[in-house]
């Protein structure tokens, strides 16, 4: 009976004490009874409240993290509008920056890696939409963008192979070259 439950701790929420000691466990449970509910928004947001309305709290940093994955829920595709991947970004890095020595990190952090390869991936396959229509200039400033930004993405490999294929179309035959030597090295 999640409905019942966001009822009573949105009730709390609003009739405790700015700085009551029950406070932050009401927007904790408010934020996991909306994640039950699927409204992973409304989560997120019940979870960002704990944390900057109560930073030095013992559920912050877990709270952090639920804020991240929350948010995370809300981008399921990288075709789809990063919006809500950016803001998942954000909070894992908020996370990692004001809880540097929470247990939580190594999880954070992992979590950060499949988040940055989402975007890698988003941004391989706009790549690939330009090169497929032979617009090369395009593509070739989406395969950089990879490459750069996440060089230690999955989709990173795939990205340095269609740059080269871009330059070698436009005969771009010097950054072809320095490029296919630093993929050897690598």
């Amino acid at each position: 009976k999640w409905d019942n439950a966001i009822a009573a701790f949105e009730k709390l929420t609003l009739e405790l004490p700015a700085r009551g000691t029950l406070l932050p466990r009401s927007f904790w449970y408010l934020a996991t009874a909306h994640e039950k509910q699927g409204e992973h928004l409304l989560a997120a947001q019940g979870y960002t409240k704990l944390v900057e309305g109560f930073p030095d709290d013992s559920l912050a940093d877990e709270a952090a993290l639920e804020a991240a994955r929350s948010y995370k829920k809300l981008w399921r595709k990288p075709t789809l509008d990063p919006t809500y991947g950016e803001t998942a970004l954000s909070t894992y890095n908020t996370l990692v920056g004001l809880y540097p020595t929470s247990p939580l990190i190594p999880m954070a952090e992992k979590e950060i890696a499949q988040l940055e390869n989402m975007f890698a991936t988003k941004n391989y396959e706009s790549g690939m939409f330009y090169l497929r229509r032979k617009a090369y200039d395009p593509a070739i400033i989406y395969f950089k963008d990879v490459i750069d930004r996440w060089p230690n993405a999955p989709k990173t490999k795939d990205a340095s192979l269609r740059l080269v294929e871009s330059y070698r179309a436009i005969r771009y035959r010097e950054d072809a070259a320095e490029l296919c030597t630093q993929l050897r090295k690598k």
